[in-house]
């Protein structure tokens, strides 16, 4: 049996982005998605962390580290991406958030039906942004990050702005007896 299904978490090295440094480093962690795991933390703990500095880059390292949940501003996520069997159809919007020091770009996963940018009014903290591309905000001439996923903490979003804005669709379009709509969607052609 693993240790994951002992109850026992195993140590992955992680990457987090705070307001004035990078925390890299172990945290322990269990089956399942990093975004939940967060979200139950008030506390993460870094073994091994090194902390780089945002302003000057220069490093410390540390044995132990703890991170109040709510200083950690983004989380790119690398290989956690929970159980395929679990999804659910979303569709995607394209938004920026303003995180601290930092712009995010990205698409915002939401339910079909659900408001525009429902996601953010969640009761979970961390959320992720999918093809995500992230600056520094007082640096925009230097390179951009791009991740594939990353981890936004709802507690750290300071300005929002909607690149792409996707309608609110019904799950199943209800066929209409009579009308253009309906000879459409019997597939005759409207007259």
């Amino acid at each position: 049996m693993s240790a994951a299904a002992e109850g026992y978490g195993v140590r992955e090295e992680i990457v987090a982005w705070a307001g004035d440094c990078m925390v890299r480093g172990s945290v322990e962690l269990v089956e399942g998605r990093l975004s939940d795991q967060l979200n139950e933390r008030e506390v993460v703990t870094f073994y091994d962390a090194t902390l780089r500095s945002l302003d000057d880059g220069h490093e410390v390292a540390m044995g132990e580290l703890e991170v109040e949940r709510l200083e950690l501003h983004l989380v790119p996520v690398r290989g956690r991406q929970g159980d395929p069997t679990k999804r659910i159809r979303t569709v995607e919007e394209r938004v920026s958030l303003e995180l601290g020091p930092y712009w995010v770009t990205g698409n915002l996963h939401r339910m079909p039906t659900a408001q525009a940018l429902a996601a953010l009014t969640r009761r979970t903290r961390f959320v992720p942004l999918t093809d995500a591309i992230v600056v520094l905000r007082d640096r925009p001439d230097e390179a951009p990050m791009h991740e594939e996923v990353v981890l936004v903490n709802l507690d750290r979003i300071g300005k929002t702005e909607t690149v792409s804005l996707v309608p609110v669709m019904a799950d199943d379009w209800v066929e209409a007896d009579h009308g253009p709509a309906g000879d459409i969607l019997r597939g005759a052609a409207p007259a």
